[in-house]
């Protein structure tokens, strides 16, 4: 598998991501609706960005560039004020041929729309999603980092969508790439320093792995031996630009070899890495695009790109880790500058943070686009928002109430999502309002969406009869079946351990594997589930039978993920650290907490190693003028739920109270208990806070701990049935909402609570908040 080094990532790549298709003639008609709102300032600011999703055989076609594309779009412009008529979109889909994604379209609207226009000062953004590659460096970097992975001779590319040559001579394949060396050089030639280049491709591995697709091209092509080189056309056009600059070739090398040409490089990935195109929810995204944008979207003061840095390889990492894959971005920075404290973009923001965007209106229909929202809480039906203007001020209605919008129905495949007015009058709502969750949805029947592997072979349809009664709660099925075919949103994958599958899995950090033969779960890019797998020559309708527990667990903590990607409006803050003292501090804040200026390290889910054998405490702060309710849970990568806090089931309603304007550590030393970590593995810490005790959760918890004789310390519930305990929780969430619904504050949103039972449940962010951080046990 071809590796590349960090600096040779600079001339260049990244991984993957995606959110919402989007053509060129919607960019237009976007562009007249809002000229006049985001009205050009000084700097100017341009942007060009390239999705390819459909490229020619052999090379395999991806699902969420274009998506991506949108991502950055909608980003730039409603929260960094582009003028949409100085973003360029080449893609698939665009209605004109010169704007499709070709090796000369790509390199002729960079040269016309960024070098010729670009001046002192102004403020340059290049994003590419699509497929990267390897080819031969005709000139090679020399550095000890290339020596040690033994890949001197190769640059990194973008790959466009031209046909591949139809056949190959000798011992090389010619390839229409546009190298490294080429988008150094292109970036040279921007005449401003504010440049920001994202790529979102990778340049490791190749293919399918389960329902993920890698975007890399770099061994499909080669599977022969043959060695991917450079077209002449392209090595010419490099020696135009050498010319162009008045750069000479000896100078070219020295500053390829010291970094990057100007201004600031995002990749998705490591050198070593692969980044996915997969399905976030019922659209196609790359963990790497979609969390820098929601981070972007919800952020709530502007940060040194420094910062950014470091949130934003904790909460890829921490996503990544939660598929079962790693993936880590790389930043890089012009040599000899001070940009890594400059502002992402080189720019404020200029707009407020929120969820989604109102993009157009249809009688009473309003449409909206949810940039900000988590994939979890996209296929809910019943979130409802307040409206927000660009200063981030709540719009009211004449009585001083504010004007509510609930969601109806989401567009498949996109970002885009429909709603209407719960409270207020139509005439008022008008495009570019924002929009913030003010009661999050949560699906009433989750479901689990089990992907069957074509492993299994003639069991196929024995597997599929006995997973439909397999997971069933309140005379519901819990278990939706899907095609493992890289488009269907698959939770889980049931399949056998081949020899083909451990050749791919084998790793110095993974090399105990479940034995060829054997039946149990794979994450969606076929990562096997530790302790799920049975004995050799296990039939698969005995497997699902075994694994019942299992699904059930898994079933559990999605439902549990999903919850802890709820906004909140309580202000609160907290961390997660060893008692050693070694190791960083995990910050955790809600978004009220944030509004209000409270400085925060991370923002969603992040990540971090400790060290098997530490203790770990959980801190929270209460910046409310009323009491709060503290509970910890855990979530191992077998799906295994435990109850760490409360540890006293004694009395767990005081021990989990926060006083107001106060703070917690957990476990306090009257618990008389620790939270030791052990083993190795991912375990994702849930910290729930709420504004009343969740009771009915706690008094289930308690008759399960009373009926071990268990007085304190962490309560698993892998023994007893966690859709029962979830049922409990949801129960008191839910009870805290609808009382909430009943101040006159909400008086207008009568209709969401009648018909919560029907649309699903919903979490009213004023009373409650749910945090999710995943740590490395090592």
């Amino acid at each position: 598998m071809p590796r590349f080094q960090r600096r040779q990532f600079l001339q260049f790549a990244g991984s993957t991501l995606a959110a919402v298709a989007f053509n060129q003639l919607d960019i237009m008609r976007q562009g007249n609706r809002y000229a006049r709102v985001l009205a050009q300032s000084t700097p100017r600011k341009l942007a060009m960005l390239v999705g390819i999703n459909e490229y020619p055989d052999p090379i395999k076609d991806l699902q969420g560039c274009l998506n991506d594309v949108e991502l950055q779009h909608e980003l730039l412009v409603h929260r960094f004020g582009f003028n949409p008529n100085d973003i360029v979109i080449v893609s698939d889909n665009a209605k004109t041929n010169d704007l499709k994604p070709t090796r000369a379209n790509i390199l002729r609207v960079f040269q016309e729309h960024l070098i010729k226009q670009a001046k002192p000062g102004d403020v340059v953004v290049f994003h590419y999603s699509g497929h990267g590659s390897l080819i031969k460096d005709p000139n090679p970097l020399d550095t000890p980092e290339c020596k040690r992975v033994n890949n001197c001779d190769l640059n990194g590319t973008i790959v466009p969508s031209d046909p591949l040559p139809s056949q190959a001579t000798g011992s090389e394949i010619v390839v229409p790439d546009i190298m490294g060396r080429t988008l150094f050089l292109l970036m040279e030639a921007i005449n401003t320093e504010n440049l920001t280049v994202v790529l979102d491709s990778c340049f490791s591995g190749a293919g399918t792995r389960g329902n993920g697709v890698v975007r890399s091209v770099s061994t499909r092509l080669n599977r022969s031996g043959k060695a991917l080189i450079a077209s002449e056309e392209e090595l010419d056009y490099q020696k135009q630009l050498l010319t162009q600059l008045n750069l000479s070739f000896e100078k070219f090398q020295r500053q390829r070899q010291a970094g990057i040409a100007k201004g600031v490089a995002l990749g998705s990935a490591s050198r070593n890495q692969e980044a996915l195109d997969v399905p976030f929810g019922n659209f196609h995204a790359g963990a790497f695009t979609y969390l820098l944008t929601r981070y972007l979207w919800q952020l709530s003061a502007n940060q040194t790109i420094q910062t950014l840095q470091a949130n934003l390889i904790r909460s890829t990492k921490a996503e990544a880790m939660l598929r079962g894959y790693i993936q880590v971005p790389v930043v890089e920075i012009k040599p000899g500058s001070s940009n890594e404290q400059k502002r992402f973009y080189f720019l404020d923001f200029t707009a407020p943070p929120a969820e989604a965007v109102i993009t157009n209106i249809s009688g009473n229909q309003i449409e909206f686009w949810l940039g900000g929202i988590s994939s979890q809480n996209l296929l809910s039906g019943n979130t409802v928002f307040t409206l927000l203007d660009r200063s981030g001020k709540t719009i009211t209605d004449v009585s001083g109430q504010p004007i509510l919008l609930q969601q109806t129905s989401l567009s498949n495949g996109s970002l885009f999502s429909y709603g209407k007015l719960v409270s207020g009058q139509i005439n008022v709502v008008k495009p570019g309002m924002f929009l913030r969750e003010r009661i999050v949805g949560i699906p009433a029947n989750p479901t689990l969406r089990v992907g069957l592997d074509s492993s299994l072979g003639n069991e196929m349809e024995q597997a599929r009869t006995a997973l439909q009664t397999a997971l069933v709660y309140q005379s519901i099925s819990r278990i939706e079946i899907l095609p493992v075919d890289e488009r269907s949103p698959v939770d889980y994958i049931l399949g056998r351990m081949t020899e083909n599958y451990q050749r791919q899995l084998v790793t110095p950090e993974q090399n105990n594997l479940p034995p060829v033969g054997t039946i149990g779960v794979f994450t969606p890019i076929m990562q096997p589930v530790s302790s799920s797998f049975g004995r050799v020559r296990e039939s698969a309708t005995v497997a699902i039978n075994r694994l019942k527990p299992r699904l059930k667990l898994l079933l559990a903590g999605k439902v549990l993920q999903g919850l802890a990607t709820s906004a909140s409006d309580l202000q609160i803050t907290g961390e997660i650290f060893t008692a050693s003292g070694q190791g960083q501090r995990i910050k955790i804040s809600s978004r009220g907490a944030r509004e209000r200026g409270v400085p925060i390290q991370t923002i969603a889910t992040a990540s971090q190693s400790f060290p098997s054998g530490e203790v770990i405490q959980f801190k929270v702060e209460n910046k409310e003028d009323r009491e709060l309710y503290l509970s910890c849970l855990a979530i191992d990568a077998g799906g295994n739920i435990s109850v760490l806090y409360p540890a006293n089931w004694d009395a767990p309603e005081e021990a989990a109270r926060i006083d107001r304007s106060s703070s917690l550590i957990v476990p306090r030393p009257e618990d008389e208990v620790v939270l030791r970590l052990r083993g190795k593995g991912l375990v994702e810490l849930l910290t729930l806070v709420s504004t009343a005790p969740l009771r009915n959760a706690l008094r289930a918890l308690q008759t399960i701990a009373r009926g071990r004789g268990v007085k304190r310390g962490f309560l698993p519930v892998e023994g007893d049935d966690p859709l029962e305990v979830l049922g409990n929780l949801f129960q008191d969430v839910e009870e805290l909402s609808r009382s909430s619904l009943s101040n006159a504050e909400m008086a207008g949103v009568d209709v969401v609570s009648r018909s919560a039972d029907r649309l699903g449940r919903a979490i009213d962010t004023k009373t409650f908040a749910a945090f999710s951080t995943v740590i490395e046990v090592e």
